[in-house]
Parts: C-alpha cells; structure tokens; sequence
C-alpha cells in the first residue's frame, strides 16, 4: 500500500499513469493504493484504495437534467452514468448542439427539449468539456412535465401529451421515456 508522496520509480525506467505525478525527474504516489506496473507500455499507476470521482467517458451513457436552452445548443446537468452504483460526486455539466439531438434536422431547440427534462444522451467528448449526442433511439427525454401545468407528461402514439391541455407537447424522447429511474 503506497501512501501520497511514496517515491515509485524514476522518470528514466516508467511514464506517470493515473494517480501518480513526476517531479524532478522521479515518479511519486498521488493518491493510497497499490501499485500497478504496465511493463508493455513502461507505465506506473496506482490503484486508488479509496472512492475517487466517477470519471465519464467516451461511449458512456449518462442520465442528466436539462438546465437551459438555447438557440444552438442545450446545457445539462450530468446526474449518473448509466451502470454504476456511484454518484458522479461533483456539478458537472455537459452541452448537447442542436446538431447532436435528433437524426432529424432541428430548427428549434425548445420543440426538443425543455428546462428540467430527465434526459438519455451519449457522451460524445469527454475533454477539455463534456459533448453530448441523443440521435440514438435509446437517447432523449425519459421523464418530463408539461411546462405550464407541470402534469407529468404521457406518451401517445409516440408523443409526449399533456392531459390538462389536452395537446401534444413536442420533445425528441426516448424509446425509454417512462421505463427509468434515474
């Protein structure tokens, strides 16, 4: 078990990996764990013994809630990634360009999404800043209510529909909407 600040290797036999930091050319343990030796790629790290922040990937599957929107692009508020148990730990937001909603083409981010839709999306960047997509079926609104009468919207024939207004209310869901909880 190596301690923040265990001297590891020099910088001359490893590159740092994860959880480990070089300074005047020797390799030290940022984070308690243990040591792991990647000998193919001449790589050290260190296997954190305690919780760390969730890092979000590319690829992943996220839950998030729609803060804002506007003309080209939607802000949201990243809640879980889809199959693990841990929380995300920290505020962390992600933007999703009107390019990135649907397969079909959007001229107004508002018939798509709403503030405070529970949302599906793929994370499409993860760096510097997180890039969202929902084109896939499976991505878009899981959980939303209606903006003026905040009645939880059902699907109907594919759409999202208030009973209090008796209309459709226009929203790019997902083939899940109803079926999660995030």
């Amino acid at each position: 078990m190596k301690q923040p600040g265990d001297k590891l290797a020099s910088a001359m036999e490893y590159m740092p990996g994860k959880g480990v930091y070089e300074e005047k050319g020797e390799l030290f343990a940022g984070v308690c764990g243990e040591v792991k030796e990647d000998n193919e790629n001449m790589m050290i790290s260190i296997v954190p013994s305690v919780s760390v922040p969730l890092e979000i990937k590319e690829g992943d599957t996220v839950f998030g809630r729609i803060q804002m929107t506007r003309d080209s692009m939607a802000s949201v508020e990243i809640l879980k990634v889809k199959g693990e148990k841990r929380s995300i730990g920290n505020y962390t937001v992600g933007t999703l360009h009107v390019a990135k909603m649907s397969k079909d083409y959007v001229s107004n981010v508002k018939e798509v999404y709403q503030a405070n839709d529970l949302i599906q999306a793929t994370v499409i960047k993860s760096s510097p800043a997180i890039e969202l997509s929902t084109n896939a079926d499976k991505d878009g609104v899981v959980f939303a209510r209606c903006n003026v009468t905040h009645d939880v919207l059902k699907v109907v024939d594919g759409e999202l529909w208030s009973d209090e207004l008796r209309r459709r209310v226009p929203r790019k869901i997902s083939n899940l909407y109803g079926k999660v909880q995030v």
